[in-house]
């Protein structure tokens, strides 16, 4: 295969960038060749796909697939279910215009922040528990949450479940990863992960506009518990238990590298936040953006010289990581962006919960079927092509969406610019998932995919920004 040089260009008004892949940084999913160089032998992992009793069979494989797709289902559920909820969470518990964007945003900061730690804690132990706490403290969190008298303690409840968010993602990849050692099947496994995202978008608008239209936004969260705490039970018996081989080798959690990488996120997703309503130049913007620019560079600096980092700086000379990490930011950019319409239509254009949710059908509908496609597709197209094809459908869509509005342009615009833009986010996040975790070392998924899942959650508080 050809040697092409990498490059990313990346526009500040737009969440679109273009992107070059070098494609002799991956394994050819139609050789038999062996990897060799930074490239672990993935298939050198098929341990981790036994369990105790021996290897997973065929029907476990499936279940195990299914609960891990569900840490994707239920964030991009919950994401839906509270936007849909906002407007009348907003109104009956006295939100300001300016405040009420915390209710999205704590949630996103928090997720963001904690994933490093997240990951490095499903290397250096195993993922399970990790993937099962989460969604506990998720369920658990959402009774409160259901139950809040002010602004105030839904967002700090609202922060805290971010955290739980944070804990699921990088467990339930890591466990994919490894126990789908083989190329196409794993291939097909993130494919059927990311469709399970289209189907939480779906359901979250679905379900939380009818709670939202019939009963209160209290009971969208009271859902979210009633749904969450008995998946996270359930998913204790049926995730292996297999110990990772590789884990055991690692020290400690690298406190001092995860402490500055984490404080720094808090602050960069702060200031961004911050900057929808404060403005740019505004020194509660411009000081934390600043000290979280000298915090990253901290991090970096201290995973140079630890002696086990949890982010090794090899992971950065990827020639596939460092382009990816940026383009992650663009893929939930768009995604919430275009779901962040519901909030202008309820108070704009006066539709109910139900309505707008109805509208943004074609968001799930076309991204699921898209995600379920692109781990078929991702085998037989160059990873170039479809990397940067899903940026142009996404720039498209987010065009026909500058051009509508006005309610009578939905079938003219709107739905067209859905349906384009969704299938460019689809193909965007399981193809960067692929690449992504195709040069990922052993024992190293989860803090590999917990880098990434932070690229896009900065994606997710760029477009909450660029709405509210």
């Amino acid at each position: 295969m050809s040697s092409t040089t990498v490059s990313l260009k990346q526009d500040a008004s737009s969440p679109t960038a273009t992107i070059s892949i070098d494609d002799t940084a991956l394994p050819d999913p139609r050789s038999k060749a062996e990897p060799s160089g930074d490239l672990e032998k993935l298939a050198s992992s098929t341990i981790n796909a036994t369990s105790p009793e021996g290897p997973l069979s065929s029907l476990r494989k499936s279940l195990i697939l299914i609960v891990l797709s569900g840490a994707q289902f239920f964030d991009i559920y919950i994401s839906c279910a509270a936007i849909i909820a906002l407007p009348t969470l907003g109104a009956d518990l006295g939100f300001s215009p300016a405040s009420l964007q915390w209710v999205l945003s704590a949630y996103t900061l928090t997720f963001a922040a904690f994933m490093l730690i997240s990951g490095r804690l499903s290397d250096m132990f195993h993922p399970k528990p990790v993937f099962v706490t989460g969604f506990l403290v998720i369920g658990l969190l959402s009774i409160p949450i259901a139950a809040s008298v002010n602004p105030i303690m839904s967002i700090v409840l609202r922060a805290f479940q971010g955290i739980g968010a944070a804990m699921n993602v990088p467990s339930a990849i890591a466990m994919i990863s490894t126990s789908f050692p083989d190329h196409k099947e794993r291939s097909r496994a993130y494919a059927i992960y990311g469709a399970f995202g289209a189907i939480g978008n779906c359901l979250g608008f679905i379900i939380g506009g009818v709670i939202s239209s019939r009963t209160s936004w209290r009971w969208v969260f009271y859902v979210i518990a009633i749904l969450v705490i008995p998946f996270s039970l359930v998913s204790w018996f049926i995730l292996p238990t297999h110990i990772n081989h590789t884990a055991k080798e690692k020290k400690g959690l690298d406190w001092p590298g995860v402490s500055s990488l984490t404080v720094g996120l808090v602050l960069f997703v702060f200031a961004i936040s911050q900057a929808s309503t404060a403005g740019w130049q505004s020194p509660g913007v411009v000081a934390p953006l600043v000290l979280s620019i000298v915090m990253c560079i901290v991090f970096l600096l201290i995973e140079r010289i630890v002696k086990d980092p949890a982010l090794p700086p090899r992971t950065w000379t990827n020639k596939n990581f460092t382009p990816l990490f940026f383009y992650g930011w663009s893929v939930y950019w768009w995604l919430y962006s275009s779901e962040l319409q519901l909030v202008q239509w309820q108070g704009l254009w006066h539709f109910t919960s139900l309505s707008a949710a109805v509208r943004c059908l074609p968001l799930g509908i076309s991204g699921g079927a898209t995600a379920m496609l692109t781990g078929y597709i991702a085998l037989k197209v160059p990873r170039r092509l479809l990397l940067v094809g899903g940026q142009v459908l996404m720039a498209i869509g987010a065009i026909l969406f500058a051009l509508a509005n006005d309610p009578v342009k939905y079938w003219s615009h709107i739905v067209p610019g859905m349906v384009f833009g969704n299938i460019g986010v689809a193909i965007g996040y399981v193809g960067c998932t692929i690449v992504v975790m195709e040069g990922v070392r052993e024992g190293e998924e989860g803090v590999v995919s917990a880098v990434m899942y932070t690229a896009y959650q900065i994606g997710a508080t760029l477009g909450l920004a660029s709405k509210l």
